[in-house]
């Protein structure tokens, strides 16, 4: 498995566990109010889609001689000798990604366009029943007021200029009644959800193979409806006429239905209507417990899932593994330069000492340096030709100032591409390693993997 599709495999994991757990864990606790799972939910879609940023660096085992490991791919598509309909793994893999993403992308735009389509249609609401008068006052939110043959329920639209939208038989309810649905869909507006809802269609399109992502996506679109109708009955102080308003919408809707609209969906009515009729409110300390377990327990889950499955694991990518993690053998154990032929290393760091030039180790006291600059090898023209390929394993020393100041290669495929690799790396920096916050001077293993596709 190629690098690249290792990473790939590994974030799809992470983020499957890390979503999982967002969609059932508050459940699970019984963190019953809506606004609070609303806010789990977005933030764990959101650490999702950063996973790959915060991934730590990967070590090989050990306690004391933990060698830092860092992997650079270089791959360069070659035309010349390739079979013209060979297809790599790596190749249909990310395809079918990009062609998954683009149809959801499409599918968002062909939305965008029939929303505008429909609000350019839509006739002015005149004149403004004083109900809905009301509800904007209650709210403190305005709109652009329309009415719409084509929708079957009111719908609030606009990122610049929100709109919302009534059905034609909006006038056929109570005061009450279009009050208490006035007041909803301006709340939308308050909340400049319409933002919100094209962002995490966003989301949908980058983690659509992601099953957990889809099922975490519909809890985000209840939950957000479900805290809008607790706002709506805490301001009106009527849950009987809101309840109403929402079966005669139903009932409007079986009798004259419509086409699904982008973005808006009606499946969630009757668990809104169910959560509305039931709902009983949360203690301010039962909310703050059941929202921090609930935050807690996904964080341990994410992390569990990031440690189990990290990226550049060896485990699932034999192509970035250094020639010798932990060294077997005293011969070994004195090409990683742990002094003494250890193989474990020695805690603390020590791992080389010539004269005054003492090189340590990363692990125990000494914290591994932070790279702030790489530059990428030049794949040999001649190993291209040729299409010599492989991985080259670096041994190279981080002084003080986060410098490369030394460096061998320990394993090599051609040494054209042993060139390549010693070049580039030579031109690194890094944030130097420290030892009780003072910097010193390391070893790094470095893999660059060359390959041709």
């Amino acid at each position: 498995m190629s690098p690249l599709l290792a990473d790939l495999a590994s974030w799809w994991l992470q983020a499957g566990l890390l979503l999982g757990a967002a969609l059932v864990v508050p459940a699970a606790v019984r963190l019953r109010a809506p606004a609070a799972r609303l806010r789990i939910a977005q933030a764990a879609l959101l650490a999702a889609l950063a996973l790959p940023l915060v991934q730590p660096p990967a070590h090989a085992g050990g306690t004391g001689g933990a060698t830092m490991r860092t992997t650079f791919s270089l791959v360069l598509p070659v035309e010349d000798g390739a079979s013209p309909g060979a297809l790599s793994v790596e190749r249909v893999v990310l395809a079918a990604l990009a062609a998954g993403a683009l149809l959801r992308l499409g599918w968002l735009g062909a939305g965008l366009l029939r929303l505008q389509a429909l609000r350019r249609r839509a006739r002015p609401l005149f004149p403004v029943p004083a109900s809905v008068v009301s509800a904007a006052a209650r709210v403190g939110a305005t709109a652009e007021l329309l009415i719409s043959s084509e929708v079957a329920s009111p719908l609030a639209i606009g990122w610049r200029r929100p709109a919302v939208v009534f059905p034609e038989r909006f006038d056929a309810l109570e005061a009450s009644e279009q009050e208490a649905v006035a007041c909803h869909e301006l709340l939308h507006v308050k909340r400049c959800d319409s933002w919100a809802v094209l962002l995490e269609e966003l989301a949908r399109a980058l983690l659509w193979s992601q099953p957990s992502a889809w099922g975490l996506l519909s809890g985000i679109s209840l939950a957000r409806e479900q805290a809008i109708d607790g706002d709506v009955v805490r301001s009106t102080g009527d849950r009987r006429s809101y309840l109403r308003a929402l079966a005669r919408l139903a009932a409007f809707a079986q009798e004259a239905p419509s086409g699904a609209l982008p973005f808006h969906s009606r499946s969630h009515l009757l668990r809104r209507v169910a959560h509305l009729a039931k709902e009983v409110p949360m203690s301010r300390r039962s909310l703050v417990l059941a929202t921090a377990a609930s935050a807690a327990l996904i964080l341990l889950v994410g992390a569990a899932g990031a440690a189990a499955v990290p990226f550049g694991s060896s485990a699932g990518n034999p192509t970035t593994e250094p020639a010798a993690s932990s060294a077997a053998s005293p011969a070994g154990a004195a090409r990683e330069g742990v002094a003494g032929g250890v193989a474990e290393g020695v805690r603390g760091g020590i791992a080389e000492e010539a004269g005054d030039d003492v090189v340590l180790k990363v692990g125990g006291d000494v914290k591994e340096p932070a790279e702030i600059h790489r530059v990428q090898p030049t794949y040999p023209e001649e190993a291209r030709e040729k299409r010599i390929q492989g991985r080259v394993v670096v041994r190279a020393v981080i002084d003080e100032k986060g410098t490369v100041t030394k460096v061998e290669a320990v394993e090599s495929p051609d040494p054209m591409l042993t060139e390549a690799a010693l070049e580039a790396v030579k031109k690194w920096t890094y944030k130097p390693a420290t030892k009780k916050g003072k910097p010193v001077k390391v070893f790094l293993t470095v893999t660059v993997a060359f390959k041709l596709t």
